[in-house]
């Protein structure tokens, strides 16, 4: 029972959310509409990955109890804003084994879809990888994660590849830098450059083929303030601007409201937003003038542990945890239009 406690420790640090921004949203772009809910059970700190026009979003918290780790998994078609079953993760060898799981890690490449990582319900950390086959509706069992076993860790994909690194091995005082690039074609992992620190509960997100990684928690249990992008070329990370106000510049002046943990990340138009976790402002980031613009706070119920996903051009965000109560809410966001509360 040793990682009882470990396993929460992330997500009560995140219970009592900060407020809403003191800036009048009114004078902001961005506009929140409400779209349909999540067909599954309400739950929180479950993945999300995109294949094609379809968003499949699973695992998590959740159930009648409010506290098993699922296996279940739904796939969203934007075009019909319609929510659907597919099949559950499951070992084909052993179909009893239990492969529901929180906290895990999630990317798509080459037409399917892999969970890695996350903590079981006996409070284990995972190193397993799970790929789902969405023309045979079925999962199988791949290459196991070389990395020590963790969660809470980050994914995404660049080209042919999946990545996954970051996030704790359930021990308060152990948080990770390390990363691993994923081969599908070989069915093989292994290590590239370690991000520059530590960090649990961070995102990512990908942009013309760069990927990003900002937010979290750092190894001090302070907010992680610094990002960084990889360049897969010279397997590299770059540190860009903090998301705090370190310079004696204005533009970071009002910065002191983009640092959090357990939120989420999407893109549009190659910009990227972050929102919701234990803040609740928007901000969208410019790589090209590596900036940071507020935009209307996600207005919602407040959440943490949500997932965020980028489907045909537009951002969504679903799930999550409001206070004990899991969500089965989805919103999808418009940075150019002007709020409007009637949509929710």
């Amino acid at each position: 029972m040793r990682y009882l406690n470990v396993c929460f420790l992330g997500l009560a640090a995140v219970l009592m959310l900060a407020s809403c921004s003191s800036s009048d949203d009114s004078t902001k772009l961005g506009n929140w509409i409400k779209r349909a809910d999540y067909a599954g059970d309400a739950r929180y700190e479950a993945v999300a990955f995109v294949i094609g026009d379809t968003a499949y979003v699973g695992t998590g918290y959740g159930g009648p109890n409010k506290g098993a780790r699922l296996s279940t998994f739904y796939k969203y078609d934007p075009s019909k804003d319609n929510w659907s079953v597919i099949a559950s993760m499951q070992d084909p060898t052993d179909p009893f084994k239990n492969l529901g799981r929180t906290g895990a890690s999630a990317f798509a490449v080459a037409g399917k879809g892999y969970v890695v990582t996350g903590c079981d319900s006996s409070f284990n950390s995972l190193n397993d990888t799970w790929s789902y086959d969405p023309t045979a509706n079925s999962w199988s069992s791949k290459a196991s994660f070389p990395g020590v076993a963790r969660y809470y860790a980050v994914g995404f994909a660049i080209g042919d590849s999946g990545y996954v690194g970051t996030g704790t091995t359930g021990s308060s005082s152990t948080i990770l830098s390390d990363f691993y690039r994923y081969d599908p074609i070989n069915d093989t992992w292994d290590a590239i450059t370690s991000l520059k620190d530590k960090r649990k509960n961070a995102v990512s997100f990908v942009i013309k083929d760069s990927a990003y990684v900002v937010s979290g928690t750092g190894s001090s249990g302070s907010s992680a303030y610094y990002m960084y992008v990889y360049d897969r070329s010279k397997d590299e990370w770059r540190e860009k601007s903090q998301i705090r106000n370190a310079t004696d510049y204005s533009y970071d002046d009002d910065y002191t409201t983009i640092a959090r943990t357990q939120a989420v990340a999407f893109t549009i138009n190659n910009k990227a937003y972050l929102a919701t976790g234990s803040v609740l402002n928007t901000w969208e980031y410019n790589p090209v003038t590596d900036r940071w613009d507020e935009k209307t706070a996600f207005d919602g119920t407040s959440r943490t542990g949500a997932v965020g996903f980028t489907v045909k051009g537009n951002g969504y965000i679903a799930t999550g945890l409001n206070g004990s109560s899991g969500l089965d809410d989805l919103r999808v966001f418009d940075p150019t239009a002007e709020n409007d509360t009637n949509d929710n």
